[in-house]
């Protein structure tokens, strides 16, 4: 531990904190030594004489290491990789930012910067390699299930851990499930492990989260629960020959235009959980807008479960047909 002498203030132990407050008021501390304690007293580093009734002594006192720089930036880690959420860092910091991450988190082998939002029919993002070996590939676990993707190339946001769950506590036993949006299978594996008696059809267009979620639905053992079905819901979904319980809607900035296909398929009492990127003032509109596909729909919740950008939100409509 490197030392550096100067002057300090002695003061009992009692009176300490109340002569650092003091001290740090008057802009007398000395923040490039550690204030120390030596039996009943604590010697607290100054950066010139003072006249205020303390004893100033001269004291050897370890030297203060410059702290890490703090970054108001948002990440996820998913897996063994990292994603930086601000687009507007500049590079630099980002990737300052991503040696600290590195450092924080052992097991995180790639730091992404995300350079442009979800968008397209494959629903992915753009990201920039700001640190590591590049590799997006991951093992993600959650609520006691492991899912394989590539974050690179499929949508996935681990934020949603905590919707995907109370989702799953709602389901009931028996229940027929229709996963329209189902990625590489968080609501639809959770469900399945959580109800064994639940049998739950995944839709997914992506062909590359198609692949993961054919893959995971092996991983989870949950084969005998989960049907996947590799393409559009718009194709897909009318050639079901079943009527559902449940009805997930993870496509936020298109959920509203698929509604009255999902409709199409469900029975009298069934949930339909609808997500929908929104302003965060026009809550009532949107559900205007819901009302007017089918007035018999009763809403049951309704809450925020994700902030896009300040002005935006993801909100999820928990609808009962009626």
């Amino acid at each position: 531990m490197r030392t550096g002498l100067g002057l300090a203030v002695k003061v009992p132990r009692s009176g300490a904190e109340e002569a650092r407050r003091r001290l740090a008021g008057l802009g007398l501390l000395d923040r490039g030594r550690r204030i120390m304690r030596n039996g009943e007293f604590v010697y607290i580093p100054v950066t010139r004489p003072v006249e205020l009734g303390f004893e100033v002594v001269s004291a050897s006192l370890p030297v203060a290491e410059p702290k890490a720089p703090m970054f108001r930036a948002s990440y996820d880690v998913v897996g063994s990789v990292a994603i930086v959420n601000d687009m507007d860092m500049d590079v630099e910091n980002a990737r300052r930012l991503a040696e600290l991450i590195m450092a924080r988190h052992r097991r995180v082998r790639t730091v992404l910067q995300k350079v442009g939002e979800v968008s397209g029919v494959e629903r992915v993002a753009s990201f920039r390699v700001l640190a590591g070996d590049g590799v997006t590939e991951t093992v993600y676990r959650e609520s006691g299930c492991v899912y394989k993707l590539d974050v690179a190339r499929v949508f996935f946001s681990p934020r949603l851990s905590t919707e995907r769950l109370r989702v799953a506590a709602q389901v009931g036993e028996n229940e027929s499930v229709l996963d329209m949006f189902a990625g590489v299978g968080p609501f639809s594996i959770l469900i399945a492990r959580r109800h064994l008696s639940t049998t739950i059809c995944a839709v997914e267009k992506n062909h590359a989260a198609c692949s993961y979620l054919l893959e995971n639905i092996k991983l989870n053992k949950v084969e005998k629960q989960v049907k996947p079905f590799c393409g559009d819901a718009a194709e897909i979904v009318p050639q079901l020959d079943k009527q559902f319980n449940r009805v997930i809607m993870n496509l936020p900035h298109q959920s509203l235009k698929y509604l009255p296909l999902a409709l199409s398929k469900c029975v009298s009492g069934a949930v339909i959980h609808l997500y929908v990127a929104e302003e965060r003032e026009v809550g009532e509109s949107v559900w205007e807008r819901i009302k007017s596909v089918y007035a018999g729909l009763l809403l049951r919740e309704t809450r925020v479960v994700k902030e896009i950008s300040p002005r935006m939100v993801i909100r999820v409509y928990d609808l009962v047909v009626g």
